[in-house]
């Protein structure tokens, strides 16, 4: 067949592979420019538009500068209107930009929401009573200052302003709220700060409400900072944080007076998050002293909910540890628990580990977070790791459960108070470490001991385990409890032996760098690394600069390496060389639906159609917000499971999504209308699934998703919007080109398994 480049040319069956685009942002041609004024109004500011991530980008004509781009990019998406940044140069007055702005926005019928990187002169409020009057729609502006909060959030404090506020098109204001977007949960709490007793306040924030010391000092005002950063937001349930670090806690009576104060549909879903060293009566979990003294359940994080607003990186859903200054450390599996009131006799209740992710879902379960290992066997997920233990509780089961966290380790104890159980105990815990998914870079301390302190316990043989997910052994096994880290069981065990092991990609050698790149080059990387410093998690570092590098070089002009010369070309191809696809495995994920826009013949559609599985060999493009104004007569949509966004290395496209050679797709529905593109919808397939012969079954769920995300792009395009003329070389349908050579397998830590190339797989073949 013929695969055409969106710009209509292009060489029958030429694999585009790994290929060098553009150095640097040029402003886009398409970019819609507004006319000139009349000749008696005041020199007016040309004004281009541009969709960037969620939000439409509106900037000089000259074309925006990259902290523009990395700030809309990361905005958060708003369900009810527009998100229009607009970008304006400094000292702009209203009245020179007042036509063309309104002619730069997109149209349609959905009000519009304002954010400005530099305001007017006369303010934001005021170029928004006026837009709103000029187009007939509402619009929506912060009175305030903006803080940037985790997930793309913009939150207006209670000392910094009024809100976000609504004006509508016949002059008319209202408060709308203090948090983008807006969560259910919103109007159940206070807008300003509250007593919560004589010592405490409790301060709204952009994931909840914050109950801290009434004192205001330099680390109030840090931590007020840290938690609008990092702090992920639930839209379905408030997120109560109690405590600062090194301050007196707020008294449990006093947080329980105001939760009972709030309205019950916000209690049942609200989550606690112990900032400080908050403890109960008695030494009792907070969380467990709080639902004493409410009647009611209160769910608890086992650290800190953490998300980033950094521009490239994918949605986070961690809980970390937390350090004695409140700053996050390692991620923890054991992530959320429920504190149940005590039962009707006065017996406290067992805490439930509702949301971990120790891999157990192959064991029957007994109750949330406790697992039936086989006959007399159980595993128990706690706070500080997984407790194999036998079925029948042991007397000290209460200080096993109270005992206190590892900061550098997860913790499994096969307690061995039961010699005969011991051998299955730890043939389990072997099968656990086996099982932890490789990209969590945990490191896991297996021990053999009795109780965790005090009671000798008989020295139990040591067992090598064999490293999680392929992974290297980081550490040696201590016997008979000499070793006493400053945390966790082996501060206080007397015998038994630990084992450490690391669930984490393995060290694959690297290779050229493929060019020693530009300043400019080392200078991205770097802020990239410094951003995220997790990234690479499992390599040396001289491993994770080279990769990053080595895909920044490959990703621009810079990038220059050997590969194979297709028929009728002069110049050569470069395809992925081993360290560019290594860094390429180190950028976040994008679990979501993408898309990319190509030229499809009608023997292209019908071998879609013939093809239920797909694999492309080389690396593949596509977009996470659409394809408007782009040319092309086919939309290839694409639900995405590991492929990598590209904007920490490459932030003038922060919208780019990159499959690794080798990624397998299935096809799911081929769609072709007279006088429409044709779409072709498939799935990203995950290491191991078969795809079997015979018709395709239904995949309501994304499909649906894949419908929606179409509804939302093809509104974009009608709205006008432009994207940069320049072809993306990576963006080629998947599975119709010629194959690559076979580059180096690179191990991919979200597939477990090497990035080798693969080929198209006809629906007659079953997949092995």
């Amino acid at each position: 067949m013929t695969a055409r480049g969106r710009d209509g040319g292009g060489a029958g069956g030429r694999k585009r592979p790994w290929r060098t685009p553009r150095a640097r942002s040029a402003p886009p041609a398409e970019r819609l420019a507004a006319p000139p004024a009349e000749p008696h109004a005041a020199p007016p500011a040309a004004l281009a538009v541009q969709r960037v991530g969620g939000a439409w980008l509106v900037h000089p004509a000259t074309g925006p500068d990259r902290r523009s781009l990395l700030f809309a990019a990361g905005l958060a998406a708003d369900p009810e209107y527009a998100v229009v940044v607009v970008d304006l140069l400094p000292d702009t007055a209203l009245d020179a930009v007042e036509e063309a702005l309104a002619r730069a926005v997109p149209a349609g019928p959905r009000g519009l929401r304002l954010v400005f990187g530099r305001p007017p002169s006369q303010g934001p409020a005021a170029a928004g009573r006026w837009l709103a009057g000029r187009l007939g729609r509402d619009v929506v502006v912060p009175d305030g200052v903006l803080l940037p909060s985790a997930g793309g959030a913009l939150f207006i404090g209670a000392d910094r302003g009024r809100g976000w506020v609504l004006a509508t098109p016949e002059g008319r204001e209202r408060y709308v709220s203090r948090r983008f977007p807006r969560p259910a949960w919103d109007g159940t709490l206070p807008d300003r700060p509250r007593p919560v007793g004589g010592d405490a306040v409790a301060e709204p924030v952009s994931a909840g409400v914050w109950i801290r010391p009434v004192r205001e000092d330099a680390a109030q005002h840090r931590h007020r900072r840290y938690l609008a950063a990092r702090l992920r937001c639930r839209s379905e349930a408030v997120t109560v944080v109690i405590g600062t670090p090194d301050a007196p806690e707020p008294a449990p009576e006093d947080v329980a007076r105001f939760w009972l104060g709030l309205p019950e549909d916000a209690r049942s879903t609200m989550r606690v998050v112990l900032f400080g060293r908050a403890r109960g009566a008695g030494g009792r979990p907070y969380g467990e002293h709080l639902a004493d003294l409410t009647g009611e359940p209160v769910r608890v994080y086992n650290g800190f909910p953490t998300s980033d607003p950094v521009v490239g990186r994918a949605p986070l859903d961690e809980v970390r540890f937390l350090e004695g200054d409140g700053t996050p450390g390692r991620p923890v599996l054991a992530r959320e628990y429920l504190c149940l009131p005590p039962e009707p006799g006065g017996q406290p209740a067992v805490s439930l580990a509702v949301d971990h992710r120790w891999p157990l879902d192959h064991l029957p379960m007994l109750r949330r977070g406790l697992y039936r290992g086989g006959p007399g066997v159980a595993l128990e997920v706690l706070p500080w790791g997984l407790w194999i233990r036998p079925s029948a509780e042991p007397s000290y089961a209460d200080e096993v459960r109270a005992a206190p966290p590892d900061p550098h380790h997860e913790l499994i104890l096969c307690d061995d108070s039961v010699a005969e159980a011991l051998p299955r105990l730890q043939q389990l815990a072997e099968d656990v470490v086996r099982r932890l998914p490789p990209e969590t870079g945990l490191l896991v301390r297996v021990l053999t001991a009795g109780r965790p302190w005090g009671v000798p316990a008989p020295a139990a043989a040591r067992r090598e385990l064999p490293p999680a997910g392929g992974a290297s052994r980081v550490g040696e096994a201590e016997e008979g409890g000499e070793e006493k880290p400053a945390h966790g069981f082996e501060e206080r065990a007397e015998a038994g032996a630990g084992e450490e092991a690391v669930a984490g990609p393995e060290r694959v050698a690297g290779g050229p760098f493929g060019g020693a790149g530009s300043p400019r080059d080392a200078a991205v990387v770097a802020l990239a690394l410094q951003r995220n410093p997790e990234l690479g998690r499992g390599f040396p570092p001289e491993a994770v600069l080279a990769g990053l590098l080595a895909a920044r070089l490959q990703l621009t002009v810079h990038g220059r390496g050997s590969g194979p010369q297709p028929a009728g070309t002069g110049g050569a191809v470069p395809a992925p060389t081993a360290p560019a696809l290594e860094g390429l495995a180190m950028l976040p994920v994008h679990d979501g639906v993408v898309a990319l826009r190509t030229d499809l013949d009608e023997a292209g559609a019908r071998w879609y159609e013939e093809h239920r599985q797909v694999v492309e060999d080389g690396v593949c493009s596509a977009s996470l917000t659409g394809n408007p104004g782009r040319t092309g007569n086919a939309d290839i949509v694409i639900r995405s499971l590991t492929g990598r966004r590209t904007a920490l290395l490459e932030p003038e496209l922060p919208d780019r999504v990159l499959f690794a050679p080798g990624t397998r797709f299935e096809v799911l529905q081929v769609r072709v209308r007279r006088g429409e593109r044709t779409v072709v919808m498939m799935r990203e397939l995950p290491a191991g699934d078969v795809v079997p012969d015979g018709p395709v079954p239904v995949v309501g769920a994304v499909v649906r998703e894949m419908e929606e995300s179409l509804r939302v792009w093809r509104g974009d395009e009608e709205s006008g919007p432009v994207r940069s003329g320049t072809p993306d070389p990576f963006a080629r349908p998947p599975g119709l080109g010629e194959p690559t050579p076979d580059p180096t397998p690179v191990p991919d830590p979200a597939r477990g398994r090497s990035g080798a190339v693969g080929r198209p797989v006809a629906l007659s073949e079953r997949f092995r």
